[in-house]
């Protein structure tokens, strides 16, 4: 099944693939370009730390106008014209990195960008005869290019400073915006055709779209302290840069495998087994005893996220014909990464970091309990695959 179906939509593929790959690349930057404004630039951290936020911040915004946009323009103009503001903002904030208003506003701008393409793609995936692989598969390659985007920008950021890393991102957008052109689709032309472009909101609907933006967001609380609590353990920075990341390179491939399992059983069953690998993998993480476990617990930790990620675009998919509460959800699901940075900090600070164990256990909580009204009803069919 698998090859086929892949092969079938190479195109298409490499078109979200190449816009997932963009959000990535905001979460690639981050964690340089922070360090890098409070040296280079003698920024707070807090400052600092807005500026590299504000892209997911657009990318949550976008979710506003994601499914007007996707339902009335074809992937590929707005792949063009959108890649092309994506790049144009990375390229002026290199230009223009030392006034914080415009670095925001610039980088607000490509957040939006990026999160209306994220929407159209997902879109058009959600239309498709067997969605879940195939968003397993988009996000799958995703992840794994983040780890060559953090190698790019990190040279970049030591040998240029900001400009460099900004004028290599500006780059790296390039690439994907031509990534995203041979693909063409039609599917706009069929939810146009219909003469009716209202979103029909329900319970189920709003549901699914908060349990997916919840789950992303709890299920992150842990990331931003993840070395904190290594240190702790008596694990050098180097010693848990390499085994952290070694998991998160292996956890890409979780996404293939939550595709399949949506595919094959289903979306409840697989979420509901993640999310609770997910909560007990945190508390573990949280409260170790030794390194063996802290790297142990993180498997179904880190592992969770990227099997339910494709999970839960392929049920947001559903809950329409056209795709347009697909289109909301991937960048409101994408958006999850920051307000976990944020609530982390805000609950660490308060609480301490036992604190996010007993979080990110309530938020898995209220996951399984959104599964009934998730549940509730059967997911519509998709519309029949159109040319590609």
């Amino acid at each position: 099944m698998s090859a086929p179906l892949y092969a079938r939509h190479a195109r298409l593929l490499l078109a979200a693939a190449a816009s997932y790959s963009m959000s990535t690349l905001f979460s690639a930057m981050k964690p340089v370009l922070l360090t890098r404004f409070v040296e280079q630039n003698g920024w707070s951290n807090e400052l600092s730390g807005l500026a590299v936020a504000m892209p997911f911040v657009g990318i949550a915004l976008s979710a506003l106008v994601a499914s007007a946009f996707a339902t009335r323009f074809a992937l590929r103009p707005l792949a063009l014209c959108l890649g092309g503001v994506l790049m144009a903002c990375e390229a002026l904030t290199a230009v223009v990195h030392e006034s914080p208003l415009l670095v925001l506003a610039l980088q607000l701008c490509g957040g939006l960008a990026v999160g209306i393409l994220m929407g159209a793609s997902s879109r058009v995936i959600a239309t498709r005869d067997k969605p879940g692989p195939l968003f397993g598969f988009a996000d799958m390659t995703a992840v794994l290019l983040m780890s060559v985007m953090v190698a790019l920008v990190g040279a970049a950021v030591e040998r240029g400073g900001l400009v460099g890393g900004y004028v290599v991102a500006a780059g790296i957008a390039a690439v994907f915006t031509v990534c995203m052109l041979p693909y063409r689709d039609r599917t706009h032309e069929i939810a146009a055709g219909t003469g009716d472009n209202r979103l029909n909101i329900s319970v189920r609907a709003v549901a699914v779209v908060f349990m997916a933006l919840l789950f992303v967001t709890c299920s992150g609380l842990g990331f931003t302290y993840m070395f904190t609590i290594a240190q702790e353990l008596g694990i050098s920075y180097a010693e848990a840069g390499r085994g952290i990341g070694l998991l998160l390179f292996l956890s890409a491939f979780a996404c293939l495998a939550g595709g399949w399992a949506s595919a094959r059983f289903g979306p409840y069953v697989p979420l509901a087994i993640a999310y609770v690998a997910c909560a007990v993998g945190w508390y573990w993480v949280v409260h170790a005893p030794s390194p063996t476990v802290f790297y142990i617990a993180l498997v179904p930790a880190v592992f969770a996220l990227q099997f339910n990620f494709p999970v839960l675009l392929d049920l947001s998919g559903s809950l329409d014909d056209e795709g347009r509460w697909g289109a909301i959800a991937a960048p409101l699901q994408t958006s999850g990464f920051a307000w976990a940075a944020i609530a982390a900090g805000l609950i660490a600070g308060n609480f301490g970091i036992d604190a996010l164990a007993v979080a990110t256990g309530i938020g898995m909580a209220i996951c399984l309990l959104l599964l009934i009204p998730a549940s509730r009803y059967k997911a519509v069919a998709p519309l029949p695959e159109s040319a590609t």
